[in-house]
């Protein structure tokens, strides 16, 4: 489906097909924000390998947009595996890892969930050292011209119309002092939730039947 698609689903829905009360530019801004509400309920739904070069040392700063860092899976040159380790764990072992430098590959990498824009490696490498991450990153938002050109959804299927609820929602909530428009926007804003909820506990369920068929095949083995 198209953004303009999608957007013009918006505004049959608001009774505004003109856009006079909501333009194309509100649109298209809610839209780039439903495309992040979705990605941070979902963040799986994002995830992509992508190269990343080094600045020098350990300290690396991730790329901008990046929701989470899964894992950092090598050394892009040489293809050798980078572990996760904790940061306790390393300085019990090696106290100065951090003020280490010009390494021509990492072997151990360090990330804490509370910082999404920071990791470590070890050895700290030489700047423009090459590792491979694998991250949870917001796709760029859409630009006026880019729906007017007929670029497409930023996700499948299964996310249209909770994107379609939250851009609802938030055309409602601007208009909220009115109060029919702010009650409508909550039933949005709740079944934009609840579809995402849904879609979580889905997935969970079809990954544990997976885990579980895997392990009874491998007894009956």
């Amino acid at each position: 489906m198209l953004v303009s698609e999608i957007l013009n689903r918006a505004s049959t829905e608001l009774t505004d097909t003109p856009r006079i009360s909501w333009g194309l530019e509100d649109l298209i801004s809610y839209y780039n924000s439903a495309i992040s509400a979705i990605a941070s309920a979902r963040p799986d739904i994002f995830i992509k390998t992508q190269p990343f070069a080094c600045a020098a040392g350990t300290r690396q700063t991730a790329p901008a947009g990046t929701i989470k860092l899964i894992d950092i899976e090598r050394n892009t040159l040489t293809g050798k595996s980078i572990r996760y380790v904790s940061r306790a764990d390393l300085e019990s072992l090696i106290p100065s890892w951090a003020s280490s430098t010009g390494g021509e590959e990492a072997e151990l990498y360090i990330h804490e969930p509370t910082n999404i824009s920071a990791f470590w490696l070890y050895p700290g490498v030489k700047v423009g050292m090459s590792v491979e991450l694998v991250l949870s990153i917001l796709p760029t938002p859409v630009t006026r011209a880019e729906v007017e050109s007929g670029v497409s959804v930023q996700v499948d299927d299964r996310y249209i119309t909770p994107c379609l609820d939250w851009i609802i929602y938030r055309a409602f909530m601007r208009d909220s002092e009115v109060t029919a428009n702010a009650s409508r926007g909550q039933l949005h804003l709740q079944s934009f939730s609840q579809a995402l909820s849904v879609s979580t506990e889905t997935d969970a369920t079809m990954l544990a039947m997976r885990d579980s068929q895997a392990s009874t095949n491998g007894r009956r083995q």
